[in-house]
């Protein structure tokens, strides 16, 4: 998309910002001056921790990982999904909109089919991209895979769609603050289990790979 020069020197002059950045951020907003400040804005904030030392959750490759996150995309996703994200999933997403985690197990005090004392997740999805929350498709995959209703899809895991971790809003309703549950779909009816009363403790309660041996069927 061209970038008009009459919204670079507004976002120029709003943000203060270098004319190169702020042509980035036009450009990652697809030409939209209000998202755009609204990324330089936000670059400009340091992160809190989130369940690591590092100011990134994230680490490895970006298959999980969308365009910098706007409000309208953000806007448009839960709009079409029907739910308000919670709010810590949405700071995660502006500070990277999702990828492969540095901590990616979570502890279990039961066996589950991945393995006896933990899950494992490969990705938290974005919004878009090419793993992320498609909206055109996301109606399609519950529809295929008959995932439980009461929310959506946000990591996936290596059992490559049998196992995934949902948000489930079925407590609290659209608008509210959902839990977080594991999804398991090799029996004849889904197996909903009850990982984390809130994002920001699914967050806290991940895992180093190393604390855990390589999961298998039990």
């Amino acid at each position: 998309m061209p970038i008009h020069l009459r919204d670079l020197q507004r976002v120029h002059q709003q943000s203060g910002a270098p004319i190169s950045e702020c042509r980035t951020a036009l450009e990652a907003a697809a030409g939209h001056v209000d998202d755009a400040l609204h990324l330089l804005a936000r670059s400009k904030q340091v992160p809190a921790p989130i369940a690591t030392d590092s100011n990134n959750p994230f680490d490895g490759p970006d298959w999980f990982t969308g365009p910098p996150l706007t409000r309208t995309a953000l806007e448009a996703a839960q709009a079409a999904l029907g739910y308000r994200f919670p709010a810590a999933y949405v700071d995660l997403l502006y500070t990277q909109n999702g990828g492969c985690p540095r901590r990616d197990c979570f502890p279990m005090q039961r066996p589950t089919s991945w393995a006896a004392d933990h899950i494992a997740i490969t990705g938290i999805r974005g919004i878009g991209g090419r793993y992320g929350i498609d909206i055109a498709t996301e109606h399609t995959i519950h529809a295929d895979w008959g995932y439980p209703r009461f929310g959506f899809v946000f990591a996936e895991t290596p059992t490559a769609g049998h196992t995934v971790l949902m948000f489930d809003y079925s407590a609290c309703g659209p608008t509210g603050e959902p839990r977080v549950v594991w999804v398991d779909m090799y029996g004849e009816e889904p197996e909903v289990i009850v990982l984390a009363r809130s994002f920001t403790d699914f967050l806290a309660g991940l895992e180093d790979e190393p604390a855990h041996p390589d999961g298998v069927q039990l």
